[in-house]
């Protein structure tokens, strides 16, 4: 007779031909599988995206914390405007049909007497203003240069001989100022300070009479009679009730321009402060 516990021991955990079957097949299948699963991580093709291989890219990774840009040099200064440039932008309006007895470009007879004179007779007149002619024609960013280049062409159109007066010479260019490391910003405190508001075109100052004759208004109008363009009284009489007087006049002397009084082409006035035109309009629609 056999011991309980021995056959116990010795008894197989597969009871029936199915089971001997399904443990046939696992046995099988599941060294193949682990096989084919290891093979395809072996031989996957690994897939990179082109934009990481670009040369910007690489140099980008590779780059050092910091590094040097040298600034491009700054601006040269501002092409100078030729005589006749200068003529036609500031000169034309008043030199063009005589306006308050200004000699005509061109008319030998009138000039005469000014060539006489000599060139830096006729070039100091010209900066400083003289007559009805306020300074620089009424364009206060014409340098001295620009200045005697108008007054030569005006002149040799009448029949002087004035030799082109020689170009200033130019300062010397900066030298290149090399960039700050691109490191990180510095704290709040050592942060640079907020850059300097602009500055106005230019600073109000004198009374609405003396404005109007510094910028040369007065050549062409007149308080209460018409010369070449329509008196201050016209204007304000024009110009009775409109509410946007004030603005509108603003603009159409800031920009210049014939208007609807058919007369010869007002030149725009950029260089004239907001305050100072504004000071200047008030004045003409108080007129009665």
């Amino acid at each position: 007779m056999k011991d309980a516990g021995y056959e116990h021991a010795h008894t197989s955990p597969i009871k029936t031909p199915q089971q001997l079957a399904v443990v046939l097949v696992l046995a099988f299948a599941v060294p193949v599988i682990g096989i084919i699963l290891l093979t395809q991580i072996i031989v996957m093709d690994r897939h990179t995206d082109a934009a990481t291989l670009a040369p910007e890219a690489v140099e980008a990774r590779i780059q050092p914390v910091a590094r040097v840009v040298f600034g491009e040099p700054a601006a040269g200064p501002r092409a100078a405007k030729t005589g006749e440039e200068v003529y036609k932008q500031v000169c034309a309006a008043c030199h063009t049909a005589g306006v308050a007895n200004a000699p005509k470009l061109g008319d030998k007879a009138a000039w005469e007497s000014h060539i006489k004179e000599g060139l830096d007779k006729l070039v100091t007149n010209a900066i400083n203003g003289i007559k009805a002619m306020p300074p620089r024609g009424g364009n206060p960013d014409l340098s001295d240069y620009e200045v005697a280049r108008a007054v030569v062409y005006m002149a040799n159109q009448a029949g002087a001989s004035f030799k082109e007066p020689p170009a200033p010479k130019e300062a010397a260019a900066p030298a290149p100022v090399a960039a700050a490391p691109t490191t990180p910003s510095p704290p709040p405190a050592q942060a640079a300070a907020p850059p300097a508001a602009a500055a106005p075109a230019a600073a109000a100052g004198g009374s609405a009479e003396e404005l109007l004759q510094k910028d040369g208004c007065l050549v062409c109008h007149a308080t209460d009679k018409k010369i070449v363009g329509p008196s201050y009284k016209d204007v304000a009489a024009k110009y009775a009730g409109d509410k946007d007087a004030l603005a509108k006049l603003v603009q159409k002397v800031k920009d210049g321009g014939a208007g609807v009084w058919g007369q010869i082409p007002m030149p725009p006035h950029p260089q004239v402060s907001e305050a100072d035109l504004q000071t200047m309009v008030k004045y003409i629609l108080a007129q009665k």
